[in-house]
């Protein structure tokens, strides 16, 4: 029953990514780009079958009755996430710091006008005030889409990690939206997207330089590859970016990496030129039990140090709409400098619906 329920909402939401914003489900499952959000490029409400998903298939208990979709009407659904933790850092020559705080609160809203036009709001709520990260409407027609408003950069492998250094180098995390135009397509195997936003990271426009990012993933089997590209032209620093994303599930390990290449001019230190790097290995040790494992380098081609991080966390589902997550994060360069030379212990308690 459970298996025909989720077979079912899949040929429904066939054009739909990951829950959670953690696209090694995607690759573990050998689902399409969109499968389990409403917005095309990831992340955020989650559509019908990403509900029964994150009820069925995620918890070591799971969702035995009536799961919820999320729906509130025909045409409207909401949904959120809140993140609690508590950590304690130890930097080099400093005092440790041990934390508690609300990490992230996020509300989403979707209303469905018809079979072509829709809404979409992504609030953060906390901590601090609140702060919208996604806003825009979206036309659809057949296989093609295109939504203008404040959205997330479709570049890269979208990770629920926003310190990771593939998405803090690049600028494309899910901290804060872009205001712009994003033209996309997805059918069968094949899903790509272009931007063209202010580049401003959603602050106000300074000149009439705009920011294209383009992004196409090929999904075949039990493997998944994509390529990106962008370009932030503005009269003060200049940014190319461009790179290659992927994924691999070998037995019980769904493997994700990613290579970017960016380039920048204009800054007041001089033009940089980094290269940053992902490769992480995801272990479904059980079900509702995963170990994850990221190993991140960034180097530098000028006289500047070069940085690495070790991520080892546990994720654990045990209820629908739950999760916890206990790792360890060390992030270490040649310099003194304590921000690049830390470690962090963390435990975090994760509700969404």
């Amino acid at each position: 029953m459970k298996r025909a329920m989720l077979l079912s909402l899949l040929g429904l939401t066939a054009h739909c990514t990951t829950v959670l914003a953690e696209p090694y489900f995607a690759v573990r499952d050998g689902l399409a780009c969109a499968s389990c959000h409403v917005n095309p490029t990831g992340g955020g409400l989650r559509n019908a079958f990403g509900n029964v998903y994150a009820q069925q298939q995620l918890p070591a208990n799971p969702e035995t009755s009536s799961p919820w979709t999320g729906t509130l009407a025909e045409r409207f659904a909401l949904g959120g996430n809140l993140r609690a933790a508590g950590s304690q850092t130890d930097l080099d020559d400093r005092d440790d710091s041990l934390d508690f705080g609300v990490e992230r609160a996020t509300l989403y809203a979707a209303a469905t006008l018809n079979e072509h036009v829709s809404l979409y709001v992504d609030q953060q709520v906390a901590p601090g005030g609140s702060l919208n990260r996604e806003a825009w409407l979206k036309f659809t027609r057949d296989d093609w889409y295109v939504k203008a408003g404040r959205m997330f950069l479709p570049y890269g492998w979208r990770l629920e990690d926003n310190t990771a250094l593939v998405r803090q180098t690049t600028g494309t995390s899910m901290l804060q939206g872009d205001d712009g135009v994003e033209f996309g397509y997805a059918s069968g195997r094949l899903s790509a997207q272009l931007a063209v936003t202010n580049g401003a990271g959603g602050g106000p426009e300074q000149d009439d330089g705009k920011q294209v990012v383009l992004s196409a993933l090929w999904m075949h089997g039990s493997w998944q590859a994509g390529l990106s590209a962008l370009d932030n032209n503005t009269d003060g620093i200049d940014r190319t970016a461009y790179g290659l994303f992927g994924g691999v599930r070998t037995g019980p390990v769904a493997w994700l990496a990613e290579y970017n290449h960016i380039d920048s001019s204009g800054a007041p230190a001089g033009d940089i030129d980094q290269q940053v790097a992902l490769l992480e290995a995801n272990w479904l040790v059980r079900s509702g039990h995963n170990l994850k494992l990221t190993l991140e380098h960034l180097a530098f081609d000028e006289d500047l140090d070069d940085q690495s991080r070790v991520s080892l966390v546990y994720e654990y589902f045990p209820w629908p709409f739950a999760q916890i997550r206990a790792g360890i994060r060390k992030r270490d360069d040649d310099s003194d400098n304590p921000v690049t030379n830390s470690e962090t212990v963390f435990l975090e308690l994760h509700g969404y619906f």
